[in-house]
């Protein structure tokens, strides 16, 4: 059985889930004292979140996106609210803006992460809307 995943165990399960951005990690690590040691934002978004804008960006469904969905899901579905954001401002953000990548993407992504997807979109233009963009807006991006 899968743990929950929570805020403190987000890294922990993201590197058993991708074993392959252990080097990754490393990296975004290596250079950090303890004293100033990297959130769990910086992480996600400089393993995680860089790998999957990497291999979206190539246009191909790769096991690594497939797997992504899977554990974006489990994220999108633990409660944690604190977990989802990390995923939401590293990955949602940046993704509802691509509407290639998000097409590519959206068919394999879990309700739940579909669900979160929109609402953030649906925040961001809203936001737009307000400060007067109506150009690009992210809600239009969303695949019905």
């Amino acid at each position: 059985m899968e743990n929950q995943i929570t805020e403190a165990n987000l890294i922990r399960e993201m590197l058993a889930a991708f074993p392959e951005l252990q080097p990754l990690y490393q990296e975004t690590i290596g250079g950090w004292t303890e004293a100033d040691f990297p959130g769990r934002y910086t992480i996600i978004g400089q393993t995680f979140a860089a790998e999957i804008r990497r291999e979206l960006t190539a246009g191909v469904m790769t096991e690594f996106l497939r797997r992504s969905a899977v554990f974006m899901e489990r994220v999108s579905v633990s409660g944690d609210d604190e977990a989802i954001n990390i995923i939401w401002i590293k990955i949602f953000e940046w993704l509802m803006y691509r509407p290639k990548e998000l097409q590519l993407f959206w068919p394999i992504l879990g309700p739940a992460t579909k669900a979160h997807i929109r609402d953030a979109a649906h925040r961001w233009t809203e936001a737009e809307k307000h400060f007067c963009s109506m150009d690009g807006l992210p809600e239009a991006n969303i695949p019905d």
